[in-house]
């Protein structure tokens, strides 16, 4: 009993340590695999602490159950600081909602496998989730082809798509016109991924303009470590195009190969910096809990929050939710935001 407290605890310590790391030492390898389960570090915390009181545990030295309980309890400290934001709306989605004359959009981002997941499964979700943006990562021609089949084009006429391999590709599909658009809007070293720009009216005549972008970065694995890194840090670019015009939103939709507990994505958030972050996580402010898209389809349930819907201010997720797709190892994620 002794050794399986032990190991928990170490286990414990190893996973969180990984989330306490900086963005400058957060792509060594395998420590993002460690990262991305944090909340789970939870449950062997608990467990090492409970080893401690259980009759057989007397047997041990003192010495060693009070450092498995330090070890445990600071760790069950630090997840109820990271994870009890996740409860209940941030002030900031509060402070959007109570705008009178705030327009709403359902929005829709999934990773579909490589084309493997169902097109038709993912058109019946726009049609009867009434989303107006949907953005998917590694599509295909063929993927596409079947799409169009199932009627996309009748629900979403106005789209955008790229590909940086010729094989794997990224889109954006929209109920609103599609200005401005772009193949690549991040010049990233991952994907190329495409964005357009929508306007939609207010309840007060205004008009919100919104930049709409599917993004897919690296994963993290052997050989591609700082790459995942890089890509994730490279969209940060979007904090200084909101720095500089006021008058447009971001809605980053995508996978970001990434959790919230991964340093270099709280550090695209802009988090740390002065003023705060200029981006912001909807499974962070939307007070859903943890929703966890990957891996979908599975023996297991989804452990990992890797797919995201990420806006700029003014842009609040009021409500979040994870759907699963056949075929796809990833569940969509469906929004509502209020702009």
């Amino acid at each position: 009993m002794r050794t399986v407290a032990w190991m928990l605890a170490a286990t414990t310590a190893l996973g969180v340590c990984c989330r306490l790391l900086p963005a400058s030492l957060s792509d060594l390898p395998f420590l993002p695999w460690l990262a991305s389960v944090t909340p789970l570090y939870t449950v062997t915390a608990a467990l090492a602490l409970a080893f401690t009181f259980a009759p057989r545990a007397r047997r041990h030295r003192r010495v060693s159950r009070r450092i498995i309980r330090m070890v445990a309890i600071a760790a069950l400290a630090l997840e109820t600081m990271w994870l009890a934001p996740l409860a209940s709306l941030s002030a900031r989605v509060n402070q959007v909602l109570e705008t009178s004359s705030a327009a709403q959009i359902r929005v829709m981002t999934c990773n579909v496998y490589k084309g493997a997941a169902s097109a038709q499964s993912i058109v019946n979700a726009v049609r009867e989730q009434h989303v107006q943006v949907l953005a998917l990562q590694e599509t295909t021609v063929d993927f596409v082809e079947e799409l169009e089949a199932a009627g996309i084009n009748e629900l979403l006429p106005h789209s955008e798509r790229s590909s940086s391999d010729g094989v794997y590709g990224n889109g954006v599909w929209s109920a609103y016109p599609l200005a401005d658009v772009a193949t690549d809007d991040i010049g990233s070293s991952a994907s190329a991924m495409p964005a357009g720009t929508v306007s939609i009216e207010r309840e007060d005549g205004s008009i919100a303009r919104v930049r709409l972008v599917s993004v897919h970065t690296c994963s993290p694995g052997p050989g591609y470590w700082d790459l995942w890194r890089r890509s994730i840090e490279e969209i940060g670019v979007v904090r200084e195009r909101v720095a500089t015009d006021n008058g447009l939103g971001y809605v980053l939709l995508g996978d970001f190969n990434a959790t919230y507990d991964h340093a270099p994505f709280r550090e695209m958030l802009g988090e740390g910096e002065a003023g705060g972050a200029s981006l912001h996580d909807a499974a962070r402010e939307a007070g859903q809990g943890i929703v966890a898209t990957w891996p979908s389809g599975a023996a297991v349930p989804p452990l990992c929050g890797i797919d995201h819907v990420v806006t700029s201010g003014g842009i609040a997720a009021t409500d979040l939710e994870a759907l699963p797709i056949p075929g796809s190892d990833h569940t969509a994620l469906l929004a509502t935001l209020t702009l």
